[in-house]
């Protein structure tokens, strides 16, 4: 029974196949992918692989006993012995990602990622720029074509004998035990370059360190810490493809807007005398463009109270629709002592809400006593402070504990234009 269809779907032929039919399925494909004609590197060695083993009657029933991925685990045994395979016979396990896929799917060896960061304000990532950076990235050297050095210099590996392989024997007492490992003096390659032998240019390196420029797109109402994925733009390798880049946008802290996902949070400064009798203000926002905010008297605006532009946040792809903007009001009262003739307060008392009436009685004593100022209490108790007898505008509680973002301080106050 075969375990593994793998090698046998790569050269579209059954597992019961003769020898003639593989040999013609080989030939097959074999131009079919040839990269002379257009064919793909990878699938010629899968290819070459399945040819090399199926045509060969002892390696044959070997994979149709075991399965790559059986063959793979035995490499760790020393009970089990592949007689006749390659001796670097992790490169055929890493031609496939799955022995007993019956797809045939595969992978490739690949160039590390790199991730880079770089840092954005609040209006690229409002309205989307391209952004052209600098990265040190690895190239394949061209003047040993990644080999490390010259042509013919390179010798057989003396720990593993070419194989790519090395026996390491780990003893526990009073038993032992042997297994095989990719070399680790040739990294699996089966050959070492001596130094005088290195190519000069990467130094038997096989690869050279340049710099490479990017083009970097950032779309509209992109987030703080969003990936943008360059595929195959990273690290090149010798036989393998090259890395993945991935640009991480790092969002700056604005003088004016704080970000909460499509919502801008700012903090706007009011006197008391605009809270009770209107205000009007001017706001740009992040694209330029300036909104007129009138609010009428007799509305008054309580400390700590928010209110919404709808529509005028971050833009949103998904729903092609914007965030709104909350502000958040810090109202000023006036100094001690701002009123220094005691008939304006009288007039200023008969404008307002009147007083609530404190009735003493007579049969008891009182101890009047001075309060003093207690700003530090006052700092702690911020959310608490003009809580007793009044509730948050629209966004109040939504909000009161999102005003610091991602590690940004409060809002810089906006100020009057």
């Amino acid at each position: 029974m075969v375990l593994d269809r793998t090698l046998y779907n790569v050269l579209g032929v059954e597992p019961n196949a003769t020898q003639e039919q593989i040999s013609k399925a080989v030939k097959k494909k074999s131009l079919e992918h040839h990269p002379d004609r257009g064919g793909s590197h990878e699938k010629m060695q899968q290819v070459n692989a399945a040819k090399e083993i199926l045509m060969d009657p002892q390696k044959r029933e070997i994979y149709d006993r075991y399965g790559l991925e059986g063959m793979k685990r035995g490499m760790t045994n020393e009970n089990f012995n592949f007689p006749g395979f390659p001796g670097n016979i992790f490169d055929l396990f890493n031609l496939f990602e799955h022995g007993n896929n019956s797809q045939g799917r595969s992978t490739v060896n690949k160039g590390n990622d790199i991730k880079h960061v770089i840092k954005v304000s609040l209006e690229e990532l409002y309205s989307g720029t391209t952004r052209t950076i600098f990265i040190d990235c690895d190239f394949v050297c061209i003047e040993c074509n990644g080999i490390g050095g010259h042509d013919g210099f390179p010798r057989e590996c003396n720990t593993c004998e070419g194989t790519g392989i090395e026996k390491v024997i780990h003893r526990l007492s009073p038993m032992s035990q042997q297994i095989q490992r990719k070399c680790s003096t040739c990294n699996g390659e089966g050959y070492v370059i001596e130094s005088i032998d290195c190519c000069r240019t990467c130094d038997g390196r096989k690869v050279i360190q340049q710099e490479k420029s990017f083009d970097v797109h950032i779309a509209h109402g992109s987030q703080h810490k969003e990936k943008i994925k360059l595929s195959g733009q990273g690290n090149q390798i010798p036989n393998g493809e090259a890395g993945t880049v991935y640009i991480i946008l790092e969002q700056q802290p604005h003088a004016t807007f704080n970000r909460k996902d499509d919502d801008l949070i700012m903090t706007m400064e009011i006197n008391l005398t605009e809270s009770l009798c209107g205000f009007q203000r001017t706001i740009t926002l992040l694209d330029g463009h300036k909104i007129l905010i009138n609010h009428p008297p007799g509305k008054p605006i309580v400390p700590n109270s928010y209110r919404t532009l709808k529509g005028y946040g971050m833009p949103n792809r998904n729903t092609h629709t914007n965030g709104d903007v909350i502000i958040r009001f810090d109202v000023k009262f006036p100094e001690d002592n701002f009123i220094q003739n005691e008939s304006q307060y009288k007039q200023l008392e008969a404008i307002l809400p009147p007083k609530m009436r404190n009735i003493l009685k007579n049969n008891e004593h009182y101890e009047e006593v001075k309060m003093m100022p207690c700003d530090s209490f006052q700092e702690n108790s911020h959310q608490n402070h003009f809580s007793n007898g009044h509730h948050h505008h629209n966004h109040g509680e939504e909000y009161e504990d999102d005003v610091h973002f991602n590690g940004y301080p409060e809002g810089v106050r906006c100020p009057t234009q």
